[in-house]
């Protein structure tokens, strides 16, 4: 028996893929395999992305070199949840659900398991924490060019301030489905942060520095992280965020994941109450309770 998960996406996406296919390996005691197909062919509506998860610390990762099944039909989903062999093939509904009977499979062992989804939902890799905290970590050293943001995180009050513009304004599906957040919802987190920690200090990051430098306040504390425009910028800055001691995130998995991954526990987080442009998406799988929700 063993795990399949599809990859898509951008690095975001990779390490919620990446992250079922490890909690269930641990609740099921059996191997994993990462389906990397999607990078190779072009996808209608999709943004381009590269495969970035051999930049992190994952120990032995397996690539399964056979086609991933289609989405099984009505009456195919309902044989393979009757039958005790066979393989299961679970397309997610809903990126932001959990579903806990992936955690309670009858006769696993003698089955194998594809998923295919987005997997947006902390509950399901929440008991797994500290191994993803590990994994998730750069496989090679912080780059000299980002060293001494890192220094300076370390020695500030830091907050990491996440501003994602990009392909949600650029690309006509991704500003459909996503849309950007309003400057008001950073305004109002900046000022919840500096309510509580008086000697903040913001820490930019953005695929649009140029609007982010003109709209934010320019009587902040602030340091804007010039992106390298290296391969492995994105890993690099992944480990900037969840060095950060707080948080105000976008409605982005990079940013979502830099305050999970976070190693100080007490920190804030400040997130969006609306992460797509349905505000009636429910979203309590997505966004721990202990984060404080914001209108957006």
């Amino acid at each position: 028996m063993a795990i399949y998960s599809y990859l898509q996406g951008g690095l975001g996406n990779q390490l919620f893929q990446y992250a079922i296919a490890r909690a269930l390996s641990e609740r099921y005691q059996v191997d994993f395999a990462l389906d990397r197909s999607w990078f190779a062919i072009p996808q209608d509506g999709a943004t381009p992305r590269p495969f970035q998860l051999e930049l992190l610390n994952i120990p032995e990762i397996s690539y399964s070199n056979t086609s991933f099944p289609k989405k099984p039909s009505r009456i195919q989903r309902f044989l393979q949840n009757t039958v005790s062999n066979g393989p299961i093939i679970h397309y997610q509904k809903n990126a932001f659900d959990f579903d806990p009977t992936l955690f309670n499979i009858r006769n696993i062992k003698n089955r194998d398991l594809y998923l295919s989804g987005y997997w947006q939902g902390f509950p399901y890799m929440e008991t797994i924490r500290p191994i993803l905290q590990k994994d998730f970590e750069l496989r090679a050293s912080t780059s000299p060019y980002y060293q001494p943001y890192l220094q300076q995180i370390a020695e500030s009050e830091s907050v990491m301030l996440h501003i994602r513009r990009g392909d949600y304004i650029d690309s006509p599906s991704a500003a459909q489905f996503h849309g950007v957040l309003p400057l008001d919802y950073y305004l109002k987190a900046i000022s919840a942060t500096q309510s509580i920690k008086g000697d903040a200090h913001f820490y930019v990051f953005s695929d649009d520095l140029v609007w982010a430098k003109a709209a934010l306040p320019k009587n902040l504390k602030m340091t804007f992280i010039e992106n390298s425009l290296q391969t492995d910028a994105a890993a690099q800055e992944l480990q900037l965020m969840r060095a950060c001691k707080h948080h105000i995130i976008a409605n982005s998995s990079l940013s979502w994941w830099g305050a999970w991954l976070k190693n100080n526990t007490d920190g804030l987080v400040f997130a969006p109450n609306r992460w797509i442009r349905d505000t009636k998406q429910n979203l309590t799988d997505l966004l721990p309770p202990e984060w404080q929700q914001l209108s957006a």
